[in-house]
C-alpha cells in the first residue's frame, strides 16, 4: 500500500506542530507575566487566556518542576481583582458565604441536610460558630459546603447578588469560575492549610473581606 502522506507533507506538521507548541508556551508565559507584574493591565484578557490553557498552563509548569497550584493562586487573584467593584456594590445582606466541610473540628456534631449543607450547632470547636454569629448578625448567608455540588444548588436556589468563598486553590478556583458564569460576583480566601479535615483559614481576612 502506497503511504499517500510524502517527507515533504510530515515536515509541514511537524513545522505546524512546533509553531503551535511555541505559541501555546508564550502566550502562557505572557498571561502569567502578566499576571504577576502588571495585574492591573487587561485582567480579563489575561484570565481568558489562562482559562483556555488551563490545564496545558499546568503540565508546562510541572514539567519545568514549578508547582502548577500557582495558576490557580494566579486565576484566583484575577478574578479576585475583577470582581471586587461589582462585589462591595452589592448589600452585604445580599451575599453568601461559602466555607468548606474541612474547617470543622473532627468531632463536630452538625449534620448534614441536602438542600442547606452542613447545619452549624455553634457547639464551640471550631471557629466556624464565630465566623456563623457574625453573619447571622448582619443577615448574610452561609452555606457549608460538603462539595462542589451543595454550591451549585445554592446559587441556583438563594440567588445571591455577591458571594465569598473559602477553599483550596483547586476548589476556590473551580467556584468561582462557577460562580461568575452565573453572573454572582465573588471574591476568594484561601486556605492557610489545606487538607481534607482539620484546615485553616485566616479569619481576620475573610471578615475583612465579608465587610468590603
Amino acid at each position: 500500500m502506497i503511504n499517500p502522506l510524502t517527507p515533504s507533507v510530515y515536515l509541514l506538521i511537524g513545522e505546524l506542530f512546533i509553531i503551535a507548541i511555541t505559541t501555546l508556551v508564550l502566550l502562557i508565559s505572557l498571561a502569567v507575566c502578566l499576571a504577576v507584574y502588571r495585574r492591573d493591565l487587561f485582567p480579563k484578557f489575561t484570565l481568558s487566556i489562562l482559562n483556555l490553557f488551563y490545564q496545558p498552563a499546568k503540565l508546562l509548569l510541572g514539567y519545568f518542576h514549578i508547582n502548577p497550584v500557582i495558576i490557580d493562586d494566579i486565576e484566583i487573584a484575577l478574578m479576585n481583582s475583577i470582581h471586587k467593584e461589582a462585589y462591595e456594590e452589592t448589600p452585604i445582606e445580599r451575599r453568601l458565604l461559602f466555607l468548606p466541610q474541612c474547617l470543622r473540628n473532627i468531632e463536630c456534631p452538625a449534620k448534614t441536610s441536602p438542600q442547606e449543607g452542613i447545619i452549624c450547632e455553634s457547639c464551640g470547636r471550631c471557629s466556624v460558630a464565630e465566623i456563623k454569629e457574625i453573619c447571622d448578625g448582619h443577615g448574610v448567608a452561609i452555606c457549608i459546603a460538603p462539595g462542589g455540588e451543595f454550591v451549585k444548588r445554592a446559587i441556583r436556589d438563594r440567588k445571591p447578588a455577591a458571594a465569598l468563598a473559602v477553599a483550596c486553590q483547586h476548589d476556590l478556583c473551580e467556584v468561582m469560575k462557577h460562580v461568575t458564569s452565573k453572573d454572582v460576583p465573588i471574591i476568594g480566601v484561601v486556605l492557610l492549610r489545606c487538607g481534607c479535615v482539620m484546615t485553616d483559614v485566616d479569619w481576620k481576612e475573610v471578615k475583612e473581606k465579608l465587610f468590603l
